[in-house]
């Protein structure tokens, strides 16, 4: 244990670092989420705009090629043909015609995530807490000790004497 405590805390500290930046880190889990969440947004956004645009491409061919069209919308303002009686009946609401969104801007926003440095730093107190927790585990088992050292000669035993 006492040749494996350093590769063994590197190992779990360097362990510890890999799954802070695989679940929070800047191409992690959680800002692949929220990429993914705001993809859906701008993606919705983007198909009700074009939806628009069909619908007022079609009112716009719709204009320039079909003389009913044009008739309708000017008896909608008030127009009438020579000859025509117009007959408003009340209580009943008036045709409006339909007003069309533009959209929204929406422009990218960053996700959030955790720095890298954070992880690092955090990869390296896991590291010497790991390092110090089995340095503790071998000096409790009493294979290191950081008493002094004596010299090879044995001490004479002193007695005291009156």
């Amino acid at each position: 244990m006492i040749r494996c405590r350093f590769l063994i805390a590197a190992c779990i500290g360097t362990f510890f670092y890999v799954v802070i930046s695989f679940v929070g880190g800047r191409d992690g889990l959680w800002a692949t989420r929220q990429m993914t969440e705001q993809k859906m947004i701008l993606s919705a956004n983007a198909n009700e705009i074009q939806n628009t645009n069909i619908k007022l491409s079609l009112e716009k061919k719709a204009l320039e090629n079909d003389l009913e069209v044009v008739g309708a919308y000017a008896k909608g303002l008030g127009y009438i043909y020579e000859g025509e009686k117009l007959m408003k009946i009340s209580g009943l609401k008036p045709h409006e015609n339909q007003i069309y969104d533009a959209g929204t801007v929406m422009k990218h926003v960053d996700a959030e995530f955790i720095p890298e440095k954070t992880c690092k730093g955090v990869g390296l107190v896991i590291f010497f807490f790991t390092y110090f927790v089995l340095l503790l585990v071998d000096f409790s088992r009493g294979k290191i000790s950081f008493g002094r050292r004596e010299s090879g000669t044995e001490r004479a035993p002193v007695y005291d004497v009156q």
